[in-house]
């Protein structure tokens, strides 16, 4: 019955047609029911009807309609007798500012409904154009900076060199602010959809302790990255859990200070692994126990980070929505001034399941394990 109501209000001429049978059904039952159960509250059923698929002006009519049927057949057809003759024109009443207060109402909340939607296809509609435009211009950067790099005749002086870093720098963390907003966009549109692979959480952590070298130096950052021997394989989407450790290690370069420590850390819970563990902890500004509460809620930022860093306060959002759909969450461990720990666990996949050939990891992962960058 659920599956079917849909389709029997799908169009306004469809939701007309049900509420005409609705009230006489609900009209045939109050009479046959005379006064021993009452159905006057089912005449709302169809009035609602109306109201949301049809306009504020049938709904109104569809109340006085419904308020009419109720007194013809209680006061006029059944011939009841009142102490006075207006009880039951008073009751009709009652009934009719009932069934017109809620149409009110409803038409209301359509309304504003209506007006979130509108905003939200516009926001979606900003979100896909600005997000265009931007991986034009990344892609326009990324080929201007790998022309130079190619073209360079011996080797460049300091100053190109900090120039080039500054570049690199910054189409970085373009690109992690596009995939940030696209995904925030496919999830609110309900088109973000999983791919889930077999690979180790390990190889993730590399890489991308590897893709913010650069990063580090300008900061005279310290990094230190402890994996396990052996890898412990997962069952993720493999794109999402790297935009989730990007954001996760990107943030922690953005609010550490000047010569500060950052160490990545994946490790195993249980013997055999029943859980992998990834977590990035940073000696950086700190966020206090309030703003942990907010700032996995989007576009929020403390006042302690927009005074150290630019940003939209959307990244930690993103890693804890895509986390969720992995079933798992982002957990925020901190104390204001004294750093933070941000981590999150997977269930990880029985010893030998997975891709074959997959515990063969590439030659020289071991070499990241428990080393500084």
């Amino acid at each position: 019955m659920i599956k079917i109501l849909p389709r029997l209000i799908a169009t306004p001429v469809k939701a007309f047609v049900s509420a005409s049978i609705l009230l006489t059904a609900i009209a045939v039952l109050d009479h046959y029911a005379t006064s021993q159960i009452s159905f006057a509250s089912f005449y709302l059923l169809p009035i609602l009807i109306v109201t949301w698929r049809i306009n504020l002006n049938y709904g109104l009519a569809a109340s006085v309609l419904s308020a009419g049927l109720w007194l013809f057949d209680d006061y006029w057809t059944m011939e009841r007798i009142y102490t006075h003759p207006l009880i039951p024109y008073w009751n009709a009443l009652i009934h009719l500012t009932f069934f017109t207060t809620s149409v009110v109402l409803l038409d209301r909340v359509k309304s504003l409904l209506q007006s979130e939607q509108a905003i939200s296809r516009l926001k979606s509609d900003m979100i896909h154009t600005v997000s265009h435009e931007f991986n034009n211009s990344l892609t326009v950067m990324s080929a201007g900076i790998f022309l130079l790099k190619e073209t360079e005749a011996g080797k460049p002086d300091e100053t190109r060199s900090k120039l080039m870093s500054t570049l690199e720098s910054a189409q970085l963390q373009m690109a992690l602010y596009v995939k940030n907003i696209l995904n925030e966009g496919r999830m609110q549109e309900g088109k973000f959809k999983l791919e889930k692979k077999t690979f180790a959480l390990r190889d993730l952590a590399k890489e991308s302790a590897e893709s913010v070298h650069e990063l580090l130096k300008q900061k005279n950052i310290s990094l230190e990255v402890r994996l396990p021997d052996v890898p412990i394989l997962v069952s993720a989407d493999r794109e999402a859990l790297a935009l989730v450790v990007s954001n996760l290690l990107g943030n922690a370069i953005k609010y550490t200070p000047q010569n500060g420590g950052i160490k990545v850390e994946v490790c195993s819970s249980g013997v055999p692994a029943s859980k992998v563990i990834f977590s990035v902890e940073d000696t950086g500004i700190g966020i206090s126990l309030e703003d942990q509460k907010k700032i996995t809620g989007g576009f929020y930022r403390t006042n302690e980070g927009k005074n150290t860093a630019s940003g939209f306060g959307l990244g930690l959002k993103i890693s804890n929505d895509l986390l969720v759909l992995h079933g798992s969450r982002l957990e925020i461990s901190s104390e204001k001034g004294k750093g933070s720990s941000f981590f999150f666990e997977l269930p990880a996949l029985p010893p030998g399941k997975g891709l074959s050939g997959q515990a063969g990891v590439p030659d020289g992962l071991s070499g990241l394990d428990g080393a500084s960058l």
